[in-house]
């Protein structure tokens, strides 16, 4: 059965969490992570600091392959990473486990949060004796199997806000092609930014995809 299972991590405790916001106020967003062979190669989103140094400092790092800018919005820049997984490090533990990583956060100097979603208890195990062997300390939050996390899909993966946001968009038909409301009009209609209702809209698609398609598949395995 799948599982579910959130927790944390110093900043300074693993490779890319030094690389990427220890010692800096940089906070990180991963859009999407792409396992590639042993390597894990994450599209993540980075504010809050000077971007410019952040870019010099990342590319300078020995593990660190090829740092790519793709996109710009406000003081936001999306970024991928291309670098090597270092053995026995954090990330390799998800590698060896074939895991899912549903979300990650890390906030400048301190901490990271992940959301990991692993196919089995004994995939659990398998991650949890590879951080054991590699002392790398994290903190266990809350766990619960897909099947749990099912119940009640719009109110228990939907935020009020997100559901407003998606409700409205599909009503003015910015969701049809071509589209027939721009998103700034919506932002006005919504009465905030047009990057926040970017961000309502974007983690609204991507929490209800996310559940539904990878809740259905442990749905099913789970019999």
């Amino acid at each position: 059965m799948a599982i579910l299972v959130e927790f944390s991590l110093p900043a300074t405790d693993f490779v890319l969490g030094r690389l990427l916001t220890a010692g800096t106020e940089i906070q990180i967003e991963f859009e999407r992570i792409v396992p590639i062979n042993a390597n894990v190669i994450p599209l993540f989103w980075a504010w809050n600091d000077d971007l410019d140094a952040f870019e010099q400092r990342v590319r300078a790092h020995d593990h660190v392959q090829e740092l790519i800018e793709i996109e710009q919005v406000a003081d936001r820049r999306l970024y991928l990473l291309h670098w090597e997984t270092p053995d026995g490090g954090f990330f390799e533990g998800f590698t060896t486990a074939e895991t899912i990583i549903r979300s990650a956060y890390g906030y400048n100097s301190e901490t990271w949060e992940f959301e990991i979603l692993f196919s089995s208890q004994e995939e659990l195990t398998t991650f949890h004796n590879h951080c054991r062997e590699n002392k790398i300390p994290y903190t266990l939050g809350h766990m619960q199997t897909l099947s749990e996390a099912g119940s009640d899909l719009v109110e228990s993966v939907l935020t009020e806000k997100q559901r407003d946001a998606l409700v409205l968009a599909l009503q003015r038909g910015y969701f049809q092609t071509p589209r027939q409301v721009a998103l700034a009009e919506l932002a006005k209609e919504f009465d905030i930014t047009q990057q926040s209702l970017s961000d309502l809209i974007r983690r609204g698609n991507e929490a209800l995809l996310e559940h539904v398609l990878l809740g259905g598949a442990g749905d099913i395995s789970s019999d």
